[in-house]
């Protein structure tokens, strides 16, 4: 099979799909618009940057390299990743099959800004012979906002190596210790860090054993710092930049307790690496997100915007050892049940193969 993936090269999601694609011994071309910045084994990458920083202004010019670059490479199906930017490729292509993979604010924020950007979302939807929804409330809302066939959209989350997330050997819980919570969504408006770090503060009143890791990067990360210093929390709450996808398993195996306050979410992968982690979860009520956390079974669900429930949840996760470790544990099990990535890639593999078998069969 030749594949063509249209996605951000910068994304560890698409660098993984790649991956497993042409470790499955089929031929791989990647067009992004920014480079993976590492090389891939059985993947030619194709970047088309641009003198333009302007999205629309560019995105004509690259999109004549990209019919350019599907008439050389004759793929046997394209998948974009993201209908935004990368999607909006697709129905000029007219080309078959291709899929689309939706990943959240391309459905759930983005197409609510403008009608010309629910238009062409809508479009990609229309002109593709499936669509991949990373949650299912993703997919209910590209049934019912977009009045696209249930038929033509599938579940498939980001999947989960659990041998590589997985909880430390040794128990987190080893007598006096402090209470390390954790989180990694980045500086951005949508995950409220500000609601984080408010109701940090609050329950840290309360115990001063609380710890707070903020990781990521973003256009909010320096209001977030001033924030922490005015409070007076910059002792116990770190900041920590980016890292390779290789240390990332480590952080959770650090941490007692992951959060996430975001406003709005489809299937967040950190929620799943966590919960592969053995790690309970806090997390907001938003999207996809009680498709995976069960309260109070594998975490704690709380309303979005709100400090107080915020500080709460810690304190109540904080203050029971064995309530931790039960719900980590429940939240393993989910992940191994329903989110193993090594099964959900076969499925894709499945549908990708049986997509090009029914057009060979229509063009013969």
């Amino acid at each position: 099979m030749i594949l063509l993936l249209i996605a951000d090269g910068r994304s560890i999601h698409t660098q993984r799909w790649a991956e497993y694609f042409a470790q499955r011994g089929h031929k791989v071309h990647l067009i992004t618009y920014d480079p993976m910045e590492r090389s891939i084994p059985g993947v030619t990458e194709h970047v088309l940057t641009s003198r333009w920083k302007n999205l629309y202004i560019s995105f004509i010019p690259r999109h004549l390299v990209i019919k350019g670059l599907v008439k050389k490479i004759k793929p046997d199906l394209i998948h974009a990743h993201f209908i935004a930017k990368y999607g909006f490729h697709l129905p000029d292509l007219n080309f078959r099959p291709s899929v689309v993979s939706a990943w959240g604010d391309d459905v759930l924020i983005l197409p609510k800004k403008s009608r010309l950007l629910h238009y062409y979302t809508k479009k990609v939807l229309e002109s593709v012979d499936l669509v991949y929804a990373i949650s299912r409330n993703i997919g209910d809302h590209i049934i019912s906002d977009f009045a696209i066939s249930q038929n033509r959209v599938k579940f498939l989350p980001f999947g989960i190596d659990t041998d590589l997330f997985s909880p430390p050997a040794d128990s987190r819980d080893t007598g006096t210790q402090m209470i390390e919570i954790f989180s990694n969504r980045g500086f951005f408006p949508v995950y409220d860090n500000d609601t984080l770090v408010r109701g940090f503060a609050l329950a840290y009143e309360k115990n001063p054993a609380l710890r707070l890791t903020l990781k990521g990067d973003g256009p909010l990360e320096q209001s977030i710092r001033d924030l922490v210093a005015s409070m007076g929390l910059s002792e116990v709450i770190t900041f920590k930049g980016k890292t390779a996808y290789s240390d990332v398993p480590d952080d959770y195996r650090r941490a007692h307790i992951f959060i996430t306050t975001s406003l709005s979410d489809g299937t967040p992968v950190s929620i799943l690496e966590a919960m592969a982690s053995g790690l309970p979860c806090i997390a907001t009520t938003v999207g996809g997100i009680p498709e995976w956390v069960e309260d109070p079974k594998t975490g704690l669900l709380i309303p979005p915007g709100s400090p107080e429930q915020v500080a709460q949840a810690i304190l109540t996760l904080a203050a029971d050892p064995v309530l931790r470790s039960r719900m980590g544990s429940a939240a393993r099990e989910v992940v191994i049940r329903n989110g193993q990535w090594n099964t959900l890639m076969a499925q894709a593999e499945k549908d990708y193969q049986a997509l090009i078998k029914t057009y060979r069969q229509d063009r013969s």
